[in-house]
């Protein structure tokens, strides 16, 4: 099938937020439209309207890049990561999408990264500008103390989707991040590149990132071919038998525009480097073909193209694995649902040097009428309006290099609610649920798993059942200890149904999971609260106000890092400190008040 998406997904929700909300409130998307919207960068703070320059002001960007502060705790218990400081209002600004890296030569030396946002208002017009540098968080000690500071940026004036790594031969820690230019409280962003930072003193001062890809012209927006690139993540192969030891390996997804800025593919890219992240390779796509990707948005055959959240994962071997989402195996969706994702992975046995044909592992359920939206147009857990995404990881079993294991969260089955259809809106308040998926959209955490190093894999296998009715789960992530034992922490709300919140737990072996530190109150939010989009506000959830305060971001992905000596470390997001915030609530004319978005840390 060939079929031209007709819209950037970005430009269409930054669009949706600039009208009225009298218009806003229903957003019609088609199919077409959706995968876009599916697929697209998103801005890593859609309250923004795009990023600012903070030259001058309250506050300048080389102001933020040298400010660095501490936090500490008991990591047996649960650490904040974030120093909550006023300075830079960052006493209620948000960190999300943490992730982790431990040091494979010391497992008491941590690196973690998180999206670092520092806010502005203007209350007499209502506008919010936002800097979001890629945060970091050094510890030496095990957790029990942080330097939390940002990595600097290149060029552009925003960063994020932080990716930690240690490269034990040449010494340094590797973050890789986004690189972006937002206009001036308009929707559109351009640049699009992907970099990547180096230290040389463990985490304690960072250089002048390198620049990896290369993104070109307006990527989320109108421009014609521009390239931008999105979800990007680092792997270094830290095995001293490896023939590849200290090879660090970044993919990414490379967004391709069509005319006027329609969607036309994103395939996965990879790059490496070989000394320590100073020069990079010429970036290469390894997404492959294989006859499952039937449905192609443009061109011909069965390239698997229309890809997203790729992840490296290095086997003690030297194998290079390569996990990602692919949304065309069309054969595989019900008359009733549209772009349910396959997971497939490619395999590099030279050092990412070639590449297999992509596998596919296993068919998710999470199509357009298998989840409800959000009130940004986004799909989302039901009961909340966080925006969802089903992925997780992949992790290689250290003791076999052909045992290979993939976690992620979904529904489980279709829904059976759905009508043809359905789907051309996001459906109208309270529940934004056009195909009836809510109730039905008991979220749960699976794994699939290969002993053949992917080339067959098993079925999907619950990794913890909470019951036919249970509590929703998501954003898991997994590791394997040095024993081969299986660990996977995640999101899992605190009641069947539906819930105002949600414990971040950890699974050991597939015992029954731990709660990690207090609940969290996603749905009184100091930030992403959803009154700011639309007064037709979504199904109950949370405050005196049901509805009104709701987060609808926090993230699309968890961490978690195993180190040499079989301690876990895992971080997240939490939402369990009250804060009130600069922003004045346009609805009580007060200060607004909620849950700010920390960065929590906690070592089993």
């Amino acid at each position: 099938m060939r079929r031209l998406l007709t819209l950037c997904a970005a430009a269409i929700l930054a669009a949706g937020l600039m009208v009225p909300t009298a218009i806003a409130k229903d957003r019609p998307y088609g199919a077409d439209q959706y995968l876009a919207l599916r697929l697209s960068p998103s801005e890593l703070d859609p309250s923004a309207g795009g990023q600012t320059d903070l030259g001058g002001g309250q506050f300048s960007k080389s102001q933020i890049e040298r400010f660095t502060c501490f936090s500490s705790g008991e990591p047996a218990a649960v650490v904040d990561m974030s120093c909550n400081t006023t300075e830079f209002a960052q006493d209620f600004s948000p960190d999300n999408e943490i992730s982790i890296a431990v040091d494979p030569t010391d497992p008491d030396h941590l690196v973690a990264g998180s999206n670092d946002y520092f806010y502005r208002f203007n209350n007499a017009t209502g506008a919010r500008q936002v800097y979001v540098p890629t945060g970091f968080f050094t510890s030496f000690d095990g957790g029990a103390t942080w330097l939390d500071g940002q990595i600097p940026l290149r060029s552009g004036d925003g960063a994020g989707d932080p990716a930690p790594a240690f490269d034990a031969k040449h010494d340094a820690v590797l973050m890789a991040q986004l690189e972006n230019t937002g206009g001036q409280g308009g929707p559109f962003v351009s640049q699009g590149d992907v970099s990547v930072s180096h230290s040389t003193d463990g985490g304690v001062t960072w250089s002048e990132p390198v620049t990896v890809y290369h993104g070109t012209g307006t990527g989320i927006g109108p421009a014609n071919r521009a390239t931008f690139h999105d979800k990007e993540f680092i792997a270094v192969d830290n095995f001293p038998s490896s023939p590849h030891y200290g090879r660090a390996y970044v993919t990414t997804t490379r967004f391709l525009n069509g005319q006027h800025g329609s969607y036309a593919e994103s395939p996965i890219l990879i790059s490496w480097s070989d000394d320590g992240g100073l020069t990079w390779s010429s970036p290469k796509e390894i997404s492959g073909s294989h006859p499952s990707c039937t449905f192609q948005s443009t061109g011909s055959g069965t390239e698997c193209d229309e890809d997203q959240f790729s992840i490296p994962e290095v086997a003690s071997d030297g194998t290079l694995y390569v996990h990602f989402a692919n949304f065309q195996n069309e054969g595989a969706w019900e008359a009733n649902d549209l772009f349910d994702s396959q997971l497939m992975v490619v395999k590099s046995t030279d050092g990412g040097v070639t590449f297999g044909a992509p596998v596919p592992a296993v068919q998710l359920e999470d199509g357009i009428s298998d989840m409800p939206f959000s009130v940004i147009g986004r799909q989302t857990i039901w009961g909340h309006q966080i925006r969802w995404a089903p992925y997780g990881n992949i992790s290689v079993n250290p003791t076999n290099p052909l045992d290979v294991t993939m976690v992620w969260a979904d529904r489980g089955t279709p829904n059976v609610n759905a009508t043809a259809d359905c789907f051309a809106t996001i459906g109208t308040a309270p529940n934004y649920d056009p195909c009836g998926a809510g109730p039905g959209s008991d979220t749960d955490v699976y794994y699939v798993r290969s002993t053949d190093g992917g080339a067959t894999w098993g079925a999907r296998t619950l990794l913890n059942d909470d019951g036919a009715a249970g509590a929703h789960e998501w954003f898991p992530w997994a590791d394997h200890k040095p024993d081969g034992t299986l660990v996977v922490a995640w999101d899992r709300d605190d009641a069947n149904g539906s819930a105002d919140s949600f414990h971040h737990v950890l699974s050991v072996g597939g015992s029954a999971p731990e709660l990690l530190g207090a609940a969290e109150n996603v749905d009184v939010s100091a930030t992403h609260w959803s009154g700011q989009y639309t007064t037709a506000w979504p199904a109950a959830c949370g405050g005196t106000t049901p509805g009104k305060d709701c987060n609808v971001f926090h993230g699309d992905y968890t961490g978690l890092a195993v180190g040499s000596d079989g301690s876990i470390n895992v971080v997240w997001t939490g939402l369990n400190r009250f804060v009130t915030t600069p922003q004045i609530d346009f609805y009580t004319g007060q200060p607004h008040q909620g849950n700010a978005q920390d960065a929590m840390f906690a070592r089993r």
